[in-house]
């Protein structure tokens, strides 16, 4: 009895698989689900490999894949056609990639139909060609983002030197303000200076002359015969009031 509680998933349930049988056979894949075929097609060896491997898809191995690196593409692109992050989309598509070692593109993309509608090929498309790019990578990225990621990295570092060009322009700009504005300052000092070298020399010259006009002045005082006249007669008559 305990058997009967333990249900069945959906790869067990024959509903599931019948229905799923024939939508891959009524739907349109994208041609990168499959693997190239070559070969000589007159053998009937080559016919059987050939109809083998058209009904076989694309291998990719998860464990190659770094699906931290692809998460936040696929939640982007999801948002994108959506018009809004849709988690149970974003989760869903997480879980189908986590459930297998090698996912099954023709399932994915039937199981994603019914939320993207239309615009599933197209991002199947886009998804597939990442898992397959990135299972092919060393690094387990998708060339891609890995063209993505160096040409941020670039564009970055343009952008530090475009702003490092432009703060050693400005401190090349202020420091030539500063100089100009020093220099200015050094020329009317020296304009001041001149200046009162000017007014003193100015005064001295000044000065000079007044001394020379009332030295010259008194020496002609001096020599006048009034003066001496006015000088005698004072005498004299301070020596008759004495007797």
């Amino acid at each position: 009895m305990s058997g009967f509680y333990r249900g069945t998933s959906l790869d067990q349930d024959p509903l599931f698989k019948s229905k799923m049988k024939k939508l891959r056979k009524s739907m349109k894949f994208p041609p990168c689900y499959k693997e190239k075929v070559g070969g000589n097609a007159r053998s009937g060896q080559v016919l059987r490999d050939v109809h083998e491997t058209l009904n076989k898809f694309t291998q990719v191995d998860m464990t190659k894949v770094r699906l931290v690196v692809l998460k936040p593409w696929i939640s982007h692109r999801i948002t994108e056609i959506l018009g809004f992050p849709d988690e149970i989309v974003i989760d869903l598509i997480f879980n189908l990639l986590e459930a297998k070692k090698n996912p099954d593109p023709k399932d994915l993309h039937i199981q994603i139909t019914g939320f993207l509608e239309g615009n599933a090929k197209d991002f199947m498309k886009e998804l597939w060609d990442m898992l397959v790019s990135a299972s092919k990578n060393a690094f387990g990225i998708p060339d891609e983002i890995l063209e993505a990621k160096k040409k941020e990295i670039k564009a970055r570092q343009e952008a530090k030197k475009k702003l490092e060009d432009q703060v050693y322009k400005k401190a090349l700009e202020l420091k030539k303000k500063a100089d100009e504005d020093a220099a200015r300052k050094d020329r009317g000092k020296n304009r001041n200076g001149d200046d009162t070298d000017r007014d003193r020399d100015r005064d001295r010259r000044r000065g000079s002359r007044w001394s020379s006009r009332r030295d010259s002045r008194r020496r002609s005082y001096s020599k006048s015969p009034s003066r001496d006249r006015g000088r005698k007669d004072s005498r004299d008559r301070s020596r008759e009031r004495r007797r």
